[in-house]
């Protein structure tokens, strides 16, 4: 459900998004509103910020795999900008959403950023979580497939220390992908709300590879 006074951005994203098919399309960024908004009645923070970040943080998604650029770096956000000018949002909205879209994929799982606004602090949590549980897996591979990616390489690194970087120049495996981030956001989430809802969706994630290597290994 898209709030009426997000109706109109809403509409601007989906014709961003209409071939979009890595998994960051536009049933996506539907889903991390309704994340959003749904921890926001429990956790507080600018409902109207956090809804239209929440629709426009991967509209340069389809953009990044053109160019290898940054859909959150600066020449990204200067389309954003745009896109939310052409919603009529005002400036002062506009930079304050901006000014999150620009961190929001950004990891500090080793050294905690301790400032985060709950407004980024919502967003992230509720992106993480619909990069976790059945859609999450799903996404996961739609994303390994779009890029061209293998899908598991049997004896690789799956052992990863260091906050997850997103870089458009370096991608692991889909399987390591699990490993290098996606197992690590239970225990980064930011608000008491998202955390509740992360612990049923990694326990899934858990289950799946349990199963996966069972039946790559030949294990009845």
């Amino acid at each position: 459900m898209i709030p009426m006074d997000l109706a109109k951005l809403a509409e601007v994203v989906k014709e961003y998004l209409k071939d979009e098919s890595s998994g960051h399309d536009f049933h996506h960024s539907v889903r991390v509103l309704n994340n959003a908004l749904h921890i926001q009645k429990f956790e507080g923070g600018d409902e109207f910020i956090i809804g239209s970040v929440a629709l426009v943080h991967d509209i340069c998604r389809p953009w990044e795999k053109k160019t290898g650029k940054s859909h959150f770096g600066k020449e990204a956000l200067k389309i954003i900008g745009t896109v939310l000018k052409n919603a009529n949002i005002s400036s002062t909205k506009t930079q304050t959403i901006l000014s999150i879209v620009a961190v929001h994929d950004i990891y500090d799982w080793t050294e905690k950023i301790t400032d985060k606004s709950i407004e980024l602090q919502i967003i992230q949590d509720a992106d993480n979580l619909d990069a976790i549980g059945a859609i999450g897996i799903a996404r996961t591979f739609a994303f390994g497939g779009s890029h061209g990616l293998t899908m598991y390489y049997p004896g690789e690194n799956l052992k990863f220390d260091n906050d997850f970087v997103e870089n458009p120049d370096h991608r692991t495996t889909t399987i390591a992908h699990f490993y290098e981030k996606l197992l690590k956001l239970k225990d980064n989430m930011n608000t008491k709300k998202g955390k509740e809802l992360a612990e049923k969706r990694h326990k899934l994630m858990e289950d799946f590879l349990q199963e996966f290597f069972n039946e790559w290994e030949g294990n009845f």
